[in-house]
């Protein structure tokens, strides 16, 4: 039977999971290749935003440039009305989240 042992991080005493790291520690290196300090995950939870929602807020905001794009350069009624609900559910979306609306740059 083998001894049970603790995380390898400095300052850390969960116990190892895979590799001489903790879940919490390995999921970091896993996921985004490096240890988070402590002011990393700090900064992060004072801002109350996770690191994906920083990627979906990016996202957002290239979906609703594009939308605006092929609203001003659809023709026809019924495909305006269909980039209209989208720049609708893109802003909806971003108002969710808690972002900035950016306003439409007049083309």
């Amino acid at each position: 039977m083998s001894k049970e042992s603790k995380c390898i991080v400095p300052g850390c005493s969960n116990k190892a999971h895979a590799k001489g790291y903790c879940r919490k520690h390995y999921g970091q290196i896993w996921r985004k290749g490096k240890i988070y300090t402590d002011e990393e995950e700090q900064l992060a939870s004072e801002k109350n935003i996770r690191r994906d929602d920083t990627d979906r807020m990016r996202a957002l905001e290239r979906e609703l440039r594009r939308a605006e794009m092929m609203y001003q350069n659809v023709i026809g009624f019924e495909g305006r009305l269909k980039w209209r609900r989208e720049i609708d559910e893109v802003k909806k979306e971003m108002k969710r989240l808690g972002m900035e609306i950016p306003e439409q740059v007049p083309v």
